[in-house]
């Protein structure tokens, strides 16, 4: 679920996972790196939930890609 709903809370919702990628973006990072950061951060998420979360941030201009490495507009 991209939003929450009354059964999906904030936090697992593809909107709240992309809110919890924020804190971790640093300049020059690899998609590779910041999963790597991610799940530490959320060990019971999946890769799949990840690139949702990414590809989300991706849709709404906050996160491009560039030569390997993710380009942050925030």
């Amino acid at each position: 679920m991209i939003l929450p709903t009354k059964y999906v809370p904030a936090s697992d919702s593809t909107l709240g996972l992309a809110g919890a990628l924020l804190p971790l973006r640093s300049d020059d990072q690899t998609v590779s790196n910041l999963w790597a950061q991610f799940i530490s951060s959320k060990p019971d998420s999946t890769f799949d939930r990840f690139s949702e979360a990414l590809t989300l941030l991706h849709i709404m201009g906050i996160v491009s890609f560039d030569r390997g490495l993710l380009q942050w507009e925030v």
